[in-house]
């Protein structure tokens, strides 16, 4: 059971989402323009509580490659 953390910030949305075996188990995201990188972190804080699950039980971090903002992507990947 593969656990992943998707990040998408390469667009106007910052995303965040946590998926085992090709199931949705949380999700955040929000439409607010230039809130990412000080919205990133909350939300994964708060999707890793609302799965159940720690940090130490992710197996692997997903991250939009674009096409889209480059500070964005920056956000993205650096988080």
């Amino acid at each position: 059971m593969a656990v992943l953390l998707l990040i998408e910030t390469a667009t106007t949305i910052c995303s965040v989402a946590i998926s085992s075996d090709h199931n949705l188990l949380a999700l955040k995201e929000s439409n607010e323009r230039n809130i990412h990188s000080e919205s990133i972190t909350v939300f994964i804080q708060e999707l890793i509580k609302e799965a159940g699950i720690s940090f130490d039980q992710v197996d692997a971090i997903v991250v939009s490659k674009g096409p889209g903002s480059y500070t964005g992507l920056r956000i993205g990947v650096s988080t």
